[in-house]
């Protein structure tokens, strides 16, 4: 029974002692369950709504609070826009409906002609959105004109409505930049943390240092090994998906494919320098380990790699929006399934840049040849 107790504390000091075995037996679970347990699925989503006000009056606008509901209870995320952007949005899957309120909506003794255009592959959102936009209308015009609940108001507002066919490819042309900027997070990050904490430990480094070579030489030939691999791991996860998953890359416009070489490398630059930083903080892989998986971990899934970020809590998206991985996410998404350019990638390339210059200086202060 000692030897028996004793081999049984001994294995427990042993498994405790194993950080890694901790981290994937303990704390990876804790966090899985969290991140998915603050993610409201169950919840009611407001259909995206884009509007064109035409009449830009108290009335129209008294119209659109209504669409949007209250605080308490939100009926439809309604976006203001003008008029080719809501049909832009609507023609590739950004929003459900495209709502244009006339110029004279709102004049006395005018008959004004609510024209909605409704996607015709999303039929749940379409009925959401035509009940509640009845319902609204009706209120809205009794509240202005003072007119009686009893009465109707068919012939001083009407609600014209049309189908088109979308262009948007849905989850799984969504899902694949997405993928594709996680793989990116990961060869960038954890490919040169154990490389280089395994070198450090194992005195390469050093040694190299004293060669014609250099530490140097070679540190510069490993970063750009690993920029080709994360373009050319791009193209094959992207390839791939859109042959299997018959989705198109950039709307068949061939400059997505060198849009999507220069935002890979900007994101291979960013993580390789965070790895940079990690292997230069941890003294051998077993703190290498916990400490990368720490950093991408929450942002595998905080930055909309396999969910939108709209199933998560507003409080959380209020800072998720910022994470390294959301900006590469969303520049690869725009460029794969909106077929949007690299030049107007705007808030993702200044949010890549910022990243980059933070992590590089993170990098220089932390790293260490051995």
């Amino acid at each position: 029974m000692k030897i028996y107790l004793a081999l049984t504390v001994a294995s427990l000091k042993m498994y405790f002692r194993n950080k890694q075995g901790l981290f994937w037996a303990l704390f990876f679970p804790l966090l899985i369950m969290i991140i998915f347990g603050i993610m409201n699925f169950d919840r009611y989503n407001s259909p995206d709504v884009g509007v064109y006000d035409g009449a830009n009056n108290d009335a129209s606008r008294l119209l659109i609070q209504a669409l949007r509901g209250s605080d308490e209870q939100e009926l439809l995320n309604v976006t203001v826009s003008s008029l080719e952007d809501i049909h832009d949005e609507l023609e590739f899957g950004s929003s459900r409906a495209a709502i244009e309120i006339p110029a004279n909506y709102g004049a006395s003794g005018q008959f004004a002609e609510i024209k909605v255009t409704y996607d015709e592959r999303f039929p749940q959102e379409r009925a959401v959105v035509s009940t509640i936009l009845g319902q609204v209308t009706d209120a809205v015009f009794k509240e202005i004109a003072q007119v009686p609940d009893e009465y109707r108001v068919e012939n001083a507002i009407g609600i014209s409505e049309s189908i088109v066919v979308g262009q948007g490819q849905g989850f799984k042309a969504w899902l694949i930049p997405g993928i594709a900027a996680m793989a990116i997070m990961q060869t960038g990050l954890f490919t040169v943390v154990f490389t280089l904490v395994r070198f450090k430990s194992q005195g390469v480094l050093r040694r190299l240092k004293a060669t014609p070579i250099g530490a140097s030489h070679f540190l510069a030939g490993q970063l750009t090994t690993k920029a080709i691999v994360v373009v050319l791991q791009t193209y094959v996860l992207v390839i791939v998906g859109a042959l299997v998953l018959g989705v198109s890359v950039g709307n068949g416009r061939i400059g997505a494919w060198f849009d999507l070489t220069i935002l890979a490398l900007l994101g291979g630059a960013l993580f390789i320098a965070l790895g940079l930083a990690v292997s230069g903080w941890a003294k051998n892989e077993e703190t290498a380990a916990p400490i990368a998986n720490i950093i991408t971990m929450p942002m595998m899934f905080l930055s909309g790699v396999f969910f939108p970020l709209s199933v998560m809590p507003d409080w959380l998206t209020r800072w998720s929006q910022y994470l390294p991985l959301t900006y590469l996410a969303d520049g690869m998404r725009a460029i794969t399934v909106e077929g949007a350019s690299i030049t107007t990638l705007g808030s993702e390339l200044v949010g890549l840049g910022v990243w980059i210059v933070i992590s590089f200086a993170i990098a220089t202060k932390l790293f260490r040849w051995e």
